[in-house]
């Protein structure tokens, strides 16, 4: 008898752990990401209309109630829910139903997940042009979205953080890969005669040191802080008015048979993103030539590899006039310009010849 009681006390503890997982809400994996949350019937009123339930919503766990956005299924034994991007591990993320809690999960790391890295901030250079417009500040992995005034922040020289000196867009100017931001100073401040010019000054000022700092408690998409906090400290120089002129550019031209590189000298820095994507060359026959191009860490020098050995003709340079310098200036009109008074040239691009000899 007691064998009996024995064995039908852990037939029925067996079946309460079995009712427990049935009723547990489960996180749904692809490719070590959490790609879907899986919600048990038993905890959903009205289960068979639930897909089309508008009170049933998937909120981060800080109160605002704000559902995630993404679509709702089902089979016969649970609620799935697909967010448009991935659940990010370290938070936890509450299932409503009428605005009544029905369950909850952590989205937990994974182990062998590394923390993001800054990896570089564009101009690179030490001392930019006072009416400056923008950075670039480039990531190992993608980063969260929407906060980056949270984390980033321009000094003086005392250490003091400068207020309202970058613009706030929203959404935010990312890649892609959501691993590069483009950040801009406010234009507003820069243009001179606009109002916020005229109140607050221009952001940065002549031969004054700034530090531009990276916190590290800015989290990626992964949930993970960044390694460390950075720092770029330059000086404020002269101010650039003027539009870059290809006419001042140097060509260090290969010889035919060879693929050695072409090396063009810019003579000034210039915008590292559009340089790189600015630049291309056609041959005699009005062909584009294909080939890899690279920067110096000054974006002063480009390096063009032939994908082919030259040919012992004559090449064209052509360069996009969206081209820009570190103050903005395109080839085609200088950014901060009376619009009334001066005109700017309607050109979509701008060549150079060379020859390339035997």
């Amino acid at each position: 008898m007691q064998l009996i009681y024995s064995l039908a006390f852990f037939f029925l503890l067996a079946l309460s752990a079995c009712q427990k997982r049935e009723e547990s809400i489960e996180l749904l994996w692809k490719d070590q990401r959490a790609t879907g949350i899986s919600i048990p019937r038993q905890l959903i009123r009205n289960f068979s209309s639930a897909v089309t339930d508008p009170s049933i919503k998937v909120v981060l766990a800080n109160g605002n109630k704000r559902a995630i956005l993404g679509k709702f299924s089902a089979d016969n034994s649970a609620l799935l829910f697909e967010p448009l991007i991935p659940l990010t591990p370290g938070l936890t993320y509450h299932i409503l139903q009428n605005d009544q809690l029905i369950g909850q999960l952590l989205v937990p790391f994974n182990k062998n997940e590394k923390a993001p890295e800054l990896l570089a901030i564009y101009p690179q250079l030490d001392t930019l042009p006072e009416n400056s417009l923008k950075f670039y500040v480039c990531f190992s992995k993608p980063m969260r979205s929407g906060e980056s005034l949270q984390f980033i922040h321009l000094l003086d020289k005392k250490g003091d953080t400068l207020r309202n000196v970058f613009l706030n867009l929203q959404p935010e100017l990312w890649d892609t890969s959501s691993s590069v931001l483009t950040l801009w100073l406010d234009p507003g401040r820069i243009k001179r005669g606009l109002t916020l010019n005229r109140s607050l000054g221009n952001p940065l000022k002549m031969n004054e040191t700034y530090h531009l700092v990276v916190s590290s408690t800015w989290k990626g998409q992964n949930g993970l802080e960044l390694a460390q906090t950075y720092r770029k400290t330059f000086v404020a120089g002269k101010r650039d008015d003027q539009v870059p002129d290809l006419k001042q550019w140097q060509l260090q031209v290969p010889r035919a048979s060879t693929a050695t590189p072409l090396v063009i000298k810019t003579g000034e820095p210039l915008d590292h993103y559009l340089l790189s994507e600015s630049v291309g060359l056609v041959d005699q026959n009005n062909s584009l030539v294909k080939g890899k191009i690279s920067l110096d860490k000054k974006d002063q020098y480009v390096l063009f590899v032939p994908t082919k050995p030259w040919k012992a003709q004559r090449y064209r340079l052509q360069v996009d006039a969206r081209l820009e310098d570190l103050a903005g200036n395109n080839l085609n009109r200088v950014f901060d310009r009376d619009i009334t008074k001066s005109k700017s040239r309607n050109k979509s691009y701008y060549e150079l010849e060379f020859e390339v000899k035997p």
